[in-house]
């Protein structure tokens, strides 16, 4: 059971401990020392009401929960006290290791992360109390907030290469409402009607040659008939049959969330902005790892399976992919930092002397080396000197220039990347850096996709993305992220777009010459 439930809880924030029934910790998992009252005590062989004082007097309750008389024991809403002096909340649930082969049955008790749950419905709370107009919206989001505070176990289901299904966990069987006999054996059909998924689980076979599964939000239905709406990934894995693969699908009933988001989108529209939006959501934004995470447990289990049996060249793969899988939950997490800095009013401008044409020319070297070989990025630059007498010598002197850098790469990056990745089919990119005697300006155009008219008055906003990019990866945070760098230097941008034609983004930057000493 333990083995199975590390598995699980990989990509919840969750942890675990193992007592015996004598309250005696066998075991912990690695990140579980920091919810405990006494973080050094956490450990095999010490009691466990000494690092959670909270279950002191808990004994009778421990012990119904260990002979079975009780199937769980929670304890919601635990408040602790972080490192940097932040808010941190917990919940506790154990239950009975019935899977243990020991003589002596054991507990295994779950701590779970809820801070953020625990402060969303805060600001529901506050939110409340400011405005008399929300108060019947939030009431009637009671049921939603405890719901989102409330533990949700994730959906497994095992199955052939052709939908037959394997097995199921009890997750699936409560969603459901089947046994887990009644479903053995069966099409995967009879749970999930329509054929998208299973068309998407047998593209799987292309995760080995470097595609990421992509979650699918799919209608289900349970036993009865109801409909479930069941956020879905899958991937695939070899079994013990040479060439023979199965699928494994890990699912989350999402019904309720998106009738409570559809609650709280318009109860913000009528009473909050838009930063206001901003910050409610960045909380969901946070916990999209699904897909990066299921590339590296995958590729971490096919190397520690079956190195052996695989090349080195097959090695260094699939050590790519948890590369670049962590890198692309890094690059998230800083975008929600950045523009969290910059809402909070905590995002400061810092100028240096930097030597703008290198500094440009670095980034777009640097963006060619990502790009496939269908993009051309074409980088000029030209010097606008007031003085006709100038010297060809002097044209070419490295100026220096009194900006943040780390700012205009955030602005660099972002539009070149969006330049390459919104012209899917290829084309040239053309970056032209223009030096005047008080600004300079960066014209970057593509051959793009464009975009749509009705798109083109809220595409700064954060969150917010074009009607047309389809099913191309972005979280609607890089173009927000380039106005606030803007708006720091005291600059300005626009653009100009035509569907099917093209996109060019201008930005103007007061420049402030500075001496090379």
């Amino acid at each position: 059971m333990i083995n199975l439930l590390k598995k699980l809880l990989l990509s919840r924030q969750t942890e675990y401990l193992m007592i015996n029934s004598q309250l005696k910790i066998l075991e912990v998992s690695n990140g579980l020392k920091k919810f405990a009252e006494s973080p050094e005590l956490a450990i095999p062989g010490e009691d466990i009401q000494s690092s959670f004082p909270e279950l002191i007097g808990s004994e009778k309750i421990l012990e119904e929960v260990i002979n079975g008389k009780r199937e769980i024991f929670e304890y919601e809403g635990l408040a602790r006290s972080s490192e940097n002096k932040s808010p941190l909340y917990i919940n506790l649930s154990i239950i009975a290791d019935f899977n243990s082969d020991l003589s002596e049955k054991n507990l295994v008790v779950l701590v779970e992360d809820v801070t953020q749950k625990m402060l969303m419905q805060q600001q529901l709370i506050q939110s409340a109390n400011e405005s008399n107009l929300l108060l019947s919206a939030l009431t009637a989001s009671q049921d939603y907030i405890n719901k989102i505070i409330t533990y949700m176990a994730d959906v497994l289901l095992v199955t052939t290469s052709s939908g037959v299904i394997k097995t199921i966990n009890h997750a699936a069987e409560i969603l459901f409402d089947y046994q887990k006999e009644e479903l053995v054996g069966q099409e995967i059909s009879m749970i999930i009607p329509q054929e998208k998924l299973l068309h998407k689980a047998r593209q799987k076979h292309l995760l080995l040659q470097g595609k990421v599964s992509q979650d699918v939000e799919l209608i289900c239905q349970n036993k009865s008939g109801e409909k479930i709406i069941v956020e879905f990934s899958c991937s695939v894995i070899q079994t013990d049959v040479a060439g023979v693969e199965n699928f494994v699908y890990i699912g989350r009933d999402i019904t309720e969330r998106k009738k409570e988001e559809e609650e709280i989108r318009q109860a913000l529209e009528q009473e909050r902005d838009l930063r206001e939006v901003r910050g409610r959501f960045f909380s969901m934004v946070t916990h999209e790892f699904g897909n990066p995470l299921n590339t590296v447990l995958l590729s971490s289990q096919l190397l520690r399976s079956y190195e052996s049996q695989i090349t080195e060249a097959e090695k260094n793969q699939y050590l790519l992919y948890i590369e670049e899988s962590t890198a692309e939950m890094l690059e998230l997490l800083e975008d929600v930092r950045f523009i969290g800095k910059a809402d909070a009013g905590k995002l400061k401008y810092k100028p240096a002397p930097i030597d703008l044409i290198k500094v440009s020319s670095h980034i777009v070297n640097s963006i060619k080396v990502t790009a496939s070989n269908k993009h051309i990025i074409n980088f000029t630059v030209n010097k606008k000197n007031s003085t006709k007498s100038k010297s060809k010598s002097d044209n070419n002197e490295v100026q220096f220039f009194l900006m943040d850098e780390k700012l205009i790469r955030h602005i660099l990056n972002n539009l070149l990347s969006n330049a390459i990745k919104y012209s899917p089919t290829g084309g040239e990119v053309d970056f032209q850096l223009t030096l005047g005697e008080q600004k300079g300006i960066f014209s970057i155009k593509d051959e793009g996709m464009g975009i749509p008219v009705e798109n083109q008055e809220k595409l700064f906003e954060s969150f917010y993305r074009a009607s047309n990019v389809g099913k191309i990866p972005g979280t609607g945070l890089g173009l927000s992220i380039v106005k606030q760098c803007v708006e720091l230097h005291s600059g300005k941008i626009d653009f100009s777009s035509e569907v099917g034609k093209g996109t060019t983004f201008i930005v103007e930057i007061p420049l402030e010459k500075v001496s090379s000493n």
